[in-house]
């Protein structure tokens, strides 16, 4: 993978800008040796070859357009004009090996059965071009096998895309299970701590303050430095018991969920999504770590299913009452946001908990807001 700026130069992408190249050389090389470099045909030639790399590079490329899917399309149908443009230019039919890349763009757009049945549409052009224009007896045959050439690339593109799919998919499931887990470990942790300092406060500070007591009784009823030293022992056992409380205390205080490990491991390796994670805060409460937890993981799932975002920043924050929640993507301005399934359950989940979640569309993209009381 070679990076070209906003261009990542994949070997599919170089693959087909090698077969552009062989195309267009090649051709231009013929032609002008019967017509010379200064013919109309040939800088008409010159011009749509390049026309047809720069759309081609602008229809791949990975940040997305705003308005991204309508861009494009535009683009491809482009692509196609200037396809056509070059039958008509010059009488080599293996011109048509662009219209191959250019079907190999089709299933990230439409469906691979309607792309199937569509393609001899496409791939009849060359022969009535070929037939009716440039008088070639072998157009026919010719248009029949780069029909075949395009079904092939649209067989392997679409099984390319499952796989593709199918390996985010089991990726994003290990993260989800990875940071659940994570989740669990801090919440046994937290439990595991919880009960300690229950135990040592109901049994040793049990303990320790009927012997205070004891100790204090006698002290009344001693007399001379048996008075003194039962005194003193009482001074330590009650000195012994703030120390009991106070260790009570910070093992209860340090009982906090570390939500921060959960979320980096949700985030880590997203394909084609890199995030910037800052969070700050640390609960109590194990209704609200999962609900945040949730929250990240669907926001993440919405951009990578409905989004070209290659980008986003995930910040988690509290105030003085409030937990703050802000996730911000770059995949491009939008009109209008038709919540789903996972958007309708984001929000479901955050206001059983008694907070608010709303989303938006900036000229970034997708910014989605949510806000939890403190747990008290």
């Amino acid at each position: 993978m070679f990076n070209l700026g906003p261009y990542r130069l994949s070997v599919e992408t170089a693959s087909a800008l090698i077969s552009w190249a062989m195309v267009a050389v090649s051709s231009l090389y013929f032609m002008q040796q019967s017509l010379g470099w200064m013919h109309w045909r040939v800088v008409t030639l010159a011009s749509l070859y390049l026309g047809f790399v720069l759309l081609f590079m602008l229809a791949t490329r990975d940040e997305s357009y705003p308005r991204d899917r309508a861009v494009r399309l535009t683009l491809i149908s482009l692509l196609f004009v200037l396809v056509v443009a070059i039958y008509f230019t010059t009488p080599y039919m293996y011109n048509a090996i662009l219209m191959v890349m250019w079907s190999a763009l089709l299933p990230y757009f439409i469906s691979f059965r309607s792309a199937v049945f569509l393609s001899p549409l496409w791939s009849s052009v060359p022969y009535f071009v070929g037939e009716f224009y440039w008088h070639d007896d072998m157009s026919a045959l010719s248009s029949l096998l780069f029909w075949t050439f395009n079904v092939f690339a649209l067989v392997m593109v679409n099984v390319s895309l499952k796989e593709k799919k199918a390996k985010e998919a089991a990726n994003q499931l290990n993260r989800e299970l990875m940071a659940t887990q994570a989740l669990l470990s801090e919440a046994n942790k937290q439990a595991e701590r919880t009960r300690i300092a229950r135990n040592i406060h109901d049994v040793l500070g049990h303990h320790l303050t009927a012997l205070s007591i004891n100790l204090q009784v006698a002290s009344r009823k001693a007399e001379g430095e048996v008075k003194q030293s039962v005194e003193q022992c009482h001074a330590i056992a009650s000195l012994l018991l703030s120390d009991v409380r106070e260790a009570v205390s910070e093992i209860r205080d340090k009982s906090a969920i570390h939500l921060k490990s959960a979320l980096e491991l949700l985030t880590r390796e997203v394909p084609r999504l890199k995030v910037a994670l800052d969070c700050q805060v640390e609960l109590d409460d194990m209704e609200q770590a999962h609900a945040l937890l949730m929250c990240v993981q669907e926001s993440l799932t919405n951009s990578l299913r409905h989004s070209r975002a290659n980008h986003m920043r995930i910040d988690l924050f509290q105030t003085e009452n409030a937990l703050l929640l802000t996730m911000q993507d770059n995949g491009g301005e939008q009109k209008y946001l038709q919540p789903g399934n996972g958007l309708k359950g984001m929000r479901e989940r955050i206001e059983a908990l008694g907070g608010q979640v709303e989303f938006m569309f900036n000229q970034q993209g997708l910014c989605t807001h949510a806000r939890l009381p403190v747990a008290s």
